[in-house]
């Protein structure tokens, strides 16, 4: 499985992008929401591939966030890739993992694809996998945290994402993750998983590897 891609932004569509990694251009479908740098930036894409009869397609987004909420929505009856696609082009996976745990009917029917019937689905099939998911910042469990335990929690999400693919790339922890609390400590502790990861991909590259 692909878990991203990391490589040079070469052209955005409306259905996706296109990502050139090792002269290889790879076609992403991505939320039509989604903004992006100009081209030529690198950037990294969190993936899923769909494996159909007659073609294999790349789903993706910036944030690992968007890859589990689109997990979870292909697991429902009734929505397929594009369908869920849709879904996460009308609104983020925090704000969708909220309704869903709030049983918000009307605003799901809202969503693209979304009627009543395909909506009481998500409540009764998503409901408990959001809850032990953490996708939902803001359900009472959550809260009931304080809003400082959910930041450090999502900081050391953010951080320990972006160990783990480094570790993917080949890079020695020992080594590695000096470096990468460094970053972590200049970009700040708001900052999300492709930002510590880029920055510590530029550190490399600027020669400021661990000591």
């Amino acid at each position: 499985m692909i878990a991203f891609l990391r490589g040079q932004l070469h052209q955005v569509t409306r259905e996706g992008i296109i990502l050139e990694t090792g002269g290889i251009g790879w076609f992403v479908r991505t939320p039509a929401n989604q903004s992006w740098p100009p081209a030529g930036t690198e950037v990294v894409v969190y993936t899923h591939l769909v494996v159909r009869e007659d073609a294999l397609e790349l789903y993706g987004f910036t944030r690992p966030e968007g890859v589990r909420f689109f997990n979870l929505l292909l697991g429902v009856a009734g929505i397929g890739p594009r369908g869920a696609l849709q879904v996460l082009a009308a609104a983020p996976p925090e704000q969708l993992a909220r309704a869903i745990v709030a049983d918000d009917a009307p605003f799901l029917t809202t969503l693209p694809g979304i009627g009543a019937k395909k909506a009481r689905r998500l409540l009764l099939e998503l409901k408990e996998a959001i809850q032990k998911s953490g996708l939902a910042a803001g359900d009472g469990d959550a809260a009931t945290a304080g809003a400082g335990g959910m930041a450090a929690a999502a900081t050391t999400a953010a951080g320990d994402e972006a160990l783990a693919a480094l570790l993917a790339l080949g890079y020695n922890r020992e080594e590695i993750t000096p470096l990468l609390a460094r970053v972590r400590d200049e970009v700040g502790p708001a900052a999300g998983t492709e930002v510590i990861l880029q920055g510590v991909l530029q550190a490399i590259g600027r020669g400021g590897g661990a000591n």
